[in-house]
């Protein structure tokens, strides 16, 4: 979401000029676009394990297949658009109203979407761990995706107040790539050249709902997430688990926590930027552009690091992956067994067997075991010697 409304008002630079030469700009120059590009290769190569291979029996892979989308659009469409504007060194949102009104609309719905739905995550281990009962009855496969579809319905709403936050405004004046020259053109050529600039209707409200929205869309999710997985791994403490790189909690788990630590620095940075400043210093005023570029970079490192995180924790998903990939690179007789294993293992949903069934296979097996003649009997005994027993 756009945040220089009301800084640029207390000093005449612009934001470019005064990050030009900031090591962090650089950096944050160079390091985006790596992580655009490696995180949406991860995030689709997390979408085809999670819907390709045995995790799909899972109703977790639902919320993770969700995060992994919502996590593709918060790099592809928000993070590209400011790295594309810091690069050009102009604003994007100025070039027309639809993208002036609608810029902070996907970054606030699709970052709503990812926080919440990591939520999900957590409840549902902690649901798992607490109640291994009652697990597979309150997530099924189809309340989970309404509880996805719900959580991106109602971050859409949430988000469609910046639509009305936001205008574009006309100015007389062409603006140069220095304010001073802007001036300076004002005084010697006396005409007027307007342009529109995206600008907020009110300052006050802007920053009451921005407010809101951080509120909403990472404190709000940092506190259950944190309430949660402490509990987690409180009872994963408490039974001793020993093959901690094959668990599907842990796993998650491990992502739920990266998303706290990323997340953290950037709500910090946001009540720092509330902070009123009179002094009208530029000093000041790139402290804080250069503290939110660092957040922000934090920040978008949780959109791109949950397919090394799930790589890295877990067993089961590196090998679904490494199974996966030979399939698709060398498809040869040696690796059709991963595709009959994946068909087949873990398919409790299409074959349900009875008590009454497993029952009559095992009196079938045994009378099958007594008539090949292994268990023998006393009148087999007393017949050991007839003319039979040759045949």
């Amino acid at each position: 979401m756009s945040n220089n409304g009301s800084m640029s008002t207390l000093c005449l630079q612009n934001e470019h000029e005064i990050l030009d030469d900031t090591i962090t700009h650089k950096l944050y120059l160079g390091l985006t676009p790596f992580i655009i590009c490696i995180g949406l290769l991860g995030n689709i190569l997390t979408v085809c394990v999670f819907i390709l291979t045995d995790l799909k029996k899972q109703s977790v892979s639902i919320i993770t297949i969700a995060l992994a989308i919502a996590d593709s659009f918060v790099l592809l469409i928000p993070v590209s658009i400011l790295w594309l504007e810091k690069v050009l060194r102009r604003e994007l949102t100025d070039l027309s109203p639809f993208w002036c009104r609608t810029h902070g609309v996907f970054d606030l719905a699709f970052t709503c979407c990812s926080s919440w739905l990591m939520v999900c995550i957590a409840f549902e281990r902690f649901c798992a761990v607490w109640l291994p009962h009652n697990n597979k009855i309150i997530f099924t496969h189809r309340r989970t995706l309404i509880l996805v579809l719900s959580i991106v319905f109602i971050s859409t709403i949430l988000s469609t107040w910046f639509i009305f936050a936001v205008k574009m405004t006309q100015f007389p004046l062409m603006p140069l790539e220095n304010s001073m020259d802007s001036i300076f053109f004002l005084l010697a050529n006396y005409t007027e050249i307007p342009f529109s600039k995206c600008s907020v209707y009110d300052e006050n409200l802007y920053d009451s709902m921005g407010m809101a929205s951080i509120i909403i869309n990472y404190i709000l999710p940092f506190i259950f997430v944190l309430l949660l997985n402490s509990t987690v791994i409180y009872r994963l403490c408490q039974r001793g688990m020993v093959e901690l790189t094959s668990s599907i909690t842990v796993m998650l788990t491990l992502v739920c926590l990266v998303h706290l630590f990323c997340t953290l620095p950037f709500q910090c940075w946001w009540i720092y930027y509330e902070i009123p400043d009179q002094t009208g210093n530029c000093l000041w005023l790139k402290k804080k552009l250069t503290w939110r570029t660092i957040t922000f970079t934090i920040r978008n490192i949780n959109y791109m690091a949950n397919f090394f995180l799930y790589s890295c924790s877990s067993k089961f998903f590196r090998d679904e992956l490494k199974g996966l990939i030979f399939l698709c690179l060398l498809p040869h007789e040696k690796y059709q067994s991963y595709h009959y294993r994946r068909q087949s293992l873990y398919d409790n949903m299409q074959q349900r067997v009875s008590l009454t069934q497993l029952v009559m296979r095992r009196l079938s097996r045994a009378t099958e075991v007594t008539n090949a003649g292994i268990m023998i009997t006393q009148s087999t005994a007393i017949v050991a010697n007839s003319p039979i027993r040759n045949v």
